[in-house]
Formats: C-alpha cells, sequence, structure tokens
C-alpha cells in the first residue's frame, strides 16, 4: 500500500471530510482527474483499503471495504472505524480503542503486517480478517495510515477443517496400526517398489523379510489374491494375500501369515487315530474271515493224517494252500491300511474295491445283503494307495452299518470328466438302503466329531475321508433321504493325475 502514499496524502485520504469538502473547490481539474484514477485504482483492489487519519477517522474506503463490512462509503468517511468494525473482541469483551494495534501504527510509526483479528460488520455478524497497516508520513511526520485486509473465515475454516480431518486421519492411522501390531498374525504390508512393513507378530516368525517359500505377497503385488500353506523349518505357515487396490490401481499388497503348526499336528495326529480306529473296526470281520480258512486248514490236516491215498493227502494238501493264500490276502489287505506310503503310485480303483468286498464276506453273509456292483473298466488312478484304501473302506463300512439285514449295497464305478476343469477321471459310488442320516447331522457331516453311531463311531471317519480326497484334487459329496426304502448315496470324484499335486509337494 505504500506505493499509493505519496499519492493518498494530497487529497481527501488524509484529512477530515469537512476539510476535503473544502479542498475539493480549489483542486484543479487536472488534479481532481489523477485523484480519481487513483480511486479507480483502489476501487479494482481484491482487498479492503481504508485511510485512517491522526483521529482514527475514516478518509477513504476501497469498494472491497465496503463490499466486506457490509457499510455504505457515506458510512464510513468521516467516522470512527475503530467503533464501527472493531469494537470488540472475538471472545464478546469491549476492545478499547487504547488497546487497538492499528492506533500503535500511528504512535510508534512502526508497520503491521498480517495480523489476525476479528471484525464486525454492519449486521453485528464477526468474521476474522488477516489485515496489514502502514504509517503515511511527509518529512518524518505521520499524516495517517493506510490499512489493508481481507476476509480469511472461508480460509480459516478450510484450514480448520483440513486440521480435524488429518488429526482425525492420525487418529484412526494409529487405531489401525495399534491393531495391526496386536493381531496375534504374522502381517506383511508390501508397496510396489519392493518395500515391506510387518507387525510384531510377523517379526517374531521371520524376522523382517517375507518368508522366501511363500509367493502369496508377490501374487498381491501383481493383482491376484492367494492362499499358500508351506512347511518351513520347524514350523507350517499358512499365507493369505490379497491386492490393496485405490479404483483401478494396485498400490500394494497384503499378506497375513498364520502359524498353523499345532493345527496341523493336531489334525494329523486325528487322521492317524482314525486309521487306527479303521483298522481296529475291521478286525472283527477279519477276524471272522480268518477264521473260516483256518477251520478249514485244521479239518484238512486231519483228513491228511487219516487218508491212506497219496492223491487224495495231495488234494488235501491244495485246498489248505489255497485256505492259506486267502489268510495271506487277508493279512496283507490289513497290513496296507497301517503302512504310510511317500509316493503316488497308479492304482486300479476297481480291483481296489473288489479287494476291500473280500474282507466283509462273511458280515454280507451273515446279515444277508445283497450288493450289487457294477464296476465300469476305467483308467488307473494316480495317488497315494493306503490313504484311498481308507477313504473307499470308511465308506463301505459306513454302508454296511447304515443298512439293516436283507437290504442292499450298490457300488458303481466309471470314468468321468469333470466338465468344469476338463480333467479326466474316475467316479465311484457307494449307496445304502438304510434310514438315511438325520438333518442335523447332514449339515455337518464331514466335519470332526460328528456321526451318527454313538457307540461304535468316532466322528473322524468322513472328515478324514474328505480331507484325503481334496488333497488328491477330488471332492466327496452326498445324498440322502429319510425313511424306509431310501437311504444314503456317496459320491467319490477323483482326477487321473491327482497325484501328480502330490508329487510336486513331495508326497
Amino acid at each position: 500500500m505504500n506505493c499509493f502514499a505519496s499519492e493518498l496524502e494530497t487529497g481527501a485520504h488524509l484529512v477530515g471530510i469537512q476539510e476535503y469538502e473544502a479542498q475539493q473547490m480549489t483542486i484543479a481539474p487536472g488534479d481532481q482527474r489523477q485523484m480519481r484514477q487513483w480511486q479507480a485504482v483502489l476501487d479494482s483492489a481484491g482487498e479492503g483499503i481504508w485511510g485512517l487519519d491522526l483521529e482514527g477517522r475514516c478518509t477513504f474506503a476501497n469498494r472491497m471495504a465496503t463490499k466486506i463490512i457490509g457499510f455504505e462509503s457515506e458510512e464510513l468517511i468521516g467516522g470512527n472505524i475503530h467503533e464501527l468494525v472493531h469494537h470488540h473482541y472475538a471472545d464478546g469483551r469491549p476492545f478499547p480503542a487504547e488497546e487497538c494495534p492499528i492506533y500503535d501504527v500511528l504512535r510508534r510509526n512502526t508497520p503491521l503486517s498480517n495480523l489476525s483479528d476479528t471484525m464486525f460488520r454492519k449486521d453485528g455478524s464477526s468474521f476474522v480478517v488477516e489485515m496489514s497497516a502502514h504509517p503515511v508520513s511527509i518529512e518524518g511526520e505521520v499524516l495517517g495510515v493506510v490499512v489493508s485486509f481481507r476476509d480469511v473465515s472461508q480460509l480459516r475454516q478450510q484450514q480448520e477443517d483440513l486440521r480435524k480431518a488429518k488429526e482425525l486421519a492420525e487418529q484412526r492411522t494409529a487405531e489401525l496400526n495399534a491393531v495391526i501390531e496386536s493381531m496375534p498374525h504374522g502381517v506383511y504390508i508390501a508397496t510396489p517398489d519392493g518395500r515391506v512393513r510387518t507387525n510384531r507378530w510377523a517379526r517374531m516368525m521371520s524376522g523382517e523379510r517375507f518368508p522366501s517359500e511363500l509367493k502369496t505377497l508377490k501374487d498381491a503385488l501383481a493383482g491376484e489374491s492367494s492362499t499358500e500353506t508351506v512347511h518351513t523349518p520347524g514350523r507350517w505357515i499358512r499365507s493369505v494375500a490379497a491386492p490393496v487396490r485405490q479404483g483401478d490401481r494396485i498400490t500394494g499388497g497384503v499378506a497375513v501369515n498364520t502359524d498353523v503348526t499345532q493345527a496341523r499336528l493336531q489334525d494329523e495326529a486325528l487322521r492317524k487315530s482314525e486309521k487306527l480306529a479303521a483298522v481296529g473296526q475291521l478286525a472283527s470281520s477279519i477276524a471272522h474271515e480268518i477264521n473260516n480258512p483256518l477251520e478249514s486248514i485244521t479239518n484238512l490236516l486231519y483228513l491228511v493224517q487219516k487218508s491212506d491215498s497219496m492223491d487224495e493227502v495231495k488234494e488235501y494238501a491244495r485246498i489248505a494252500q489255497d485256505e492259506l493264500a486267502r489268510v495271506t490276502e487277508i493279512t496283507l489287505q490289513t497290513l496296507r491300511f497301517h503302512r504310510q506310503q511317500s509316493k503316488p503310485v497308479q492304482v486300479d480303483l476297481a480291483d481296489l474295491l473288489r479287494t476291500l468286498m473280500t474282507l466283509y464276506t462273511g458280515r454280507l453273509l451273515v446279515r444277508r445283503l445283497n450288493v450289487e456292483m457294477k464296476l465300469i473298466d476305467s483308467p488307473t488312478v494316480l495317488c497315494l494307495e493306503g490313504e484311498i484304501r481308507q477313504v473307499v473302506n470308511n465308506l463301505l463300512r459306513n454302508a454296511l452299518d447304515a443298512t439293516v439285514d436283507g437290504g442292499r449295497l450298490l457300488v458303481r464305478m466309471h470314468p468321468q470328466m469333470n466338465w468344469v476343469t476338463g480333467q479326466k477321471g474316475v467316479r465311484m459310488a457307494v449307496a445304502d438302503t438304510g434310514e438315511g442320516i438325520r438333518p442335523e447331522i447332514m449339515a455337518h457331516l464331514f466335519e470332526p466329531f460328528q456321526t451318527s453311531k454313538e457307540l461304535t463311531g468316532t466322528g473322524l471317519g468322513l472328515w478324514v475321508s474328505k480331507g484325503i480326497v481334496e488333497k488328491h484334487g477330488g471332492h466327496i459329496s452326498t445324498k440322502s433321504r429319510r425313511g424306509e426304502g431310501h437311504g444314503t448315496v456317496f459320491t467319490v470324484w477323483l482326477p487321473l493325475d491327482g497325484g501328480l499335486n502330490l508329487v510336486a509337494e513331495g508326497g
């Protein structure tokens, strides 16, 4: 505003209104024109500008000043500007003129810059201003002051809103950080440039770096969600990862790693106990099956002792040898349930079904159960034979337990393609004519410790079977209808190359 000082001091800007009117009569036309030009310049300014004389009376006010404070120019010129617009503090207390910082400019001849203060409009409403004041002097004599100001209420409100938004964002960030740090899982947050942030649990699990055995975080940065479980030294880790998106843009990836070692060990223990239980449940059937040929061998040996014919002795010995072979086969089948396999092999599921059915021959005869087997020639399946044998035996045993005496057991097998994935495979079905599965059991059928055989069942068989089938890349399902003449059917589909997954995992 100092650029106007030399010109303003020659006109009404620095004198009272009466003196100004008197002087107007003596100002030459050229000077009047020049003063109107300066007034036009002041009116064009984007800030409010007014002038004060030594008494604090307004000597001029530009158009923006009147617009901001709501007074007309005629109401301001000659009036005490402090009493008009600066009469109270922001908190409502009266504002004595002697405390006004603008008057200090007059008293001390010292400029005032960028002062934040509160002013009042004509209607009494207040607003926040940022103002500057500069003394106008000639040859060291202070004649008045020029004040420029602008309404910064909206700007201050925006700044306040921004400050509150920042505080809220910082608070939420702190809360989110606290949640992440408190999670009992390893959390890894990666940015596209490769920087990774970890929480306390992650650092306890694997230090600052994401485990190199896992690729889920890399998949997340590439825009893919994934889940992976790997065996690291001394522990099993399950990792679930997903990309972080902002609109259509991937801004990072997050992975949550969980130590599932204890769960894996417990599951493995349960599976082993179920396998042993399955062997135990076979014991009664196996004992009966072995007892019959042993009785035959005892009778044949007695006949050999009593016979005088070598031909008869040879025939008795041949029959005894066949019975011993049957005992051997039953023993081998029993051992296969307990033997651990580490590598998948090609298995003929039809042959496996026929072999398992022989273990229940005596039970079928005693209970007068009619077995209908329809096994269509199918390709062999790459699998862990002992585990698939356990699944099939579990389904056969459940069907036998559910079927009433004199009922029917239906076993079907045929090749079938998975029309969703295009994989070739084999489909097996085991059905019974029992009373069906209760709805409350059906809803949780493949969960651990769910059984309809309260006295003899472990509740682990179907849960273990489902895990084995899914490990081989297959699926198992069931349908059941309650009532006489209905029953339950279990269906298992296995891909021909399901064991390749097991080979890739190291067995």
